[in-house]
């Protein structure tokens, strides 16, 4: 299970953007707000979301997560712009190096 997309982020998302989707997921799939029909596999969602957002939000097991996945390819604009968001691209290039 790839953990990063379990919360929709990417890999080099800052720690607010990850509690950010985690709060955005358990508001969406939490079973108290699923209809009882669905309520089964809504558990099993959120057990995958808590667990990635235990390793993801604990910096150490996040160290090691990334490890154990490998190294990172380049990152793609679609992962740019969720680790950065638009105006972060912009200000990059505006002002290199900071």
């Amino acid at each position: 299970m790839d953990y990063y997309k379990t919360l929709q982020v990417a890999r080099n998302a800052e720690p607010e953007v990850i509690e950010k989707a985690y709060k955005a997921l358990c508001l969406k799939y939490h079973p108290d707000v699923t209809p009882e029909s669905r309520q089964e596999a809504a558990t099993r969602k959120m057990q995958r979301i808590n667990e990635a957002y235990r390793v993801l939000s604990d910096p150490e097991l996040r160290v090691r997560y990334d490890r154990a996945l490998g190294p990172a390819s380049e990152a793609n604009a679609w992962d740019t712009f969720m680790s950065k968001g638009l105006v972060g691209m912009f200000l990059e290039r505006v002002t290199p190096g900071r």
